[in-house]
């Protein structure tokens, strides 16, 4: 669906003007220089929350136990065991763990699926489906003893396949955030330098091959100037809802609040060693 938010001076006309002349910058560059500032923010915000490599390998991790399973799950595929190939027909689908109420009706069920011959083409679909709002599903995952169990399909598949599986879905961690910095990136005569400068390398790595971003820019509209980036990843506003986009842009405004205040409180200080 994707996630749109926009940088203008409506409502805050006065202090935008006061921080232009404060600066020394025209409107169009001011809006554009917290614009490009806010895509740095927004891209922090967006999950995986925060920008160091740690966050990378916990995002990384999360993936693996999504699929593979761990305490607090089950798992969605398992790799299939020499043992099992050789005795395929000992292991067809099927049930593998029934739930039964006291008196004895069952309510609910796990099943195995064995698929010798997958591709990830097929684990793709597999996940896919199991995979909504940038969440996987959580099943497998719950309270057994009282009921609360989310059951599951989980698919026995070729070791290699899930292996290569699970690192092409790992090198796509970054990419929801990757929205922002294509943003940041069209916003390149904002800033001296690399206009991606704050975003992680494993963020802006995406950009060569996905353009999940746009800019519309009209900051140099006589009546409210506005600049607002979007975010085209699918699900970009699940990763980063409405509610933190807003917070992004109150989090630019204050830090333009705690600029002034620091340029009048330079000023004040020269003033009093000059008198």
């Amino acid at each position: 669906m994707g996630a749109s938010v926009t940088l203008e001076k409506t409502g805050m006309e006065e202090f935008f003007e006061f921080y232009a002349k404060a600066r020394q910058k025209t409107m169009p560059e001011v809006l554009r220089i917290n614009a490009r500032l806010l895509a740095v923010e927004l891209a922090h915000r967006t999950q995986p929350y925060g920008k160091n490599d740690s966050v990378k390998k916990v995002a990384e991790g999360a993936i693996a136990r999504d699929l593979l399973g761990g305490k607090a799950r089950y798992g969605l595929f398992a790799p299939i065991t020499d043992f099992m190939a050789e005795n395929a027909e000992d292991y067809p689908s099927g049930n593998i763990r029934l739930f039964i109420k006291k008196d004895g009706t069952v309510y609910g069920t796990d099943k195995a699926h064995f698929r010798r011959f997958a591709t990830k083409g097929s684990l793709r679909l597999l996940h896919k489906k199991a995979f909504t709002n940038g969440k996987m599903s959580s099943a497998g995952s719950g309270t057994r003893d009282i009921g609360r169990w989310k059951f599951i399909d989980k698919y026995f598949v070729p070791p290699e396949v899930l292996s290569e599986y699970v690192a092409s879905v790992q090198a796509k961690v970054g990419l929801a955030k990757s929205g922002w910095a294509a943003c940041a990136k069209q916003l390149k005569g904002a800033v001296t330098g690399s206009p991606t400068r704050g975003i992680p390398r494993w963020v802006t790595r995406h950009l060569g091959d996905f353009g999940f971003g746009y800019i519309q820019d009209n900051a140099d509209k006589a009546d409210n100037p506005s600049i607002t980036l979007t975010n085209t990843c699918r699900y970009a506003d699940k990763v980063c809802p409405e509610n933190t986009r807003a917070a992004a842009v109150a989090m630019v405004k204050q830090n333009m609040v705690k600029q002034v205040l620091s340029m009048l409180r330079y000023e004040r200080k020269q003033m009093k060693a000059a008198a």
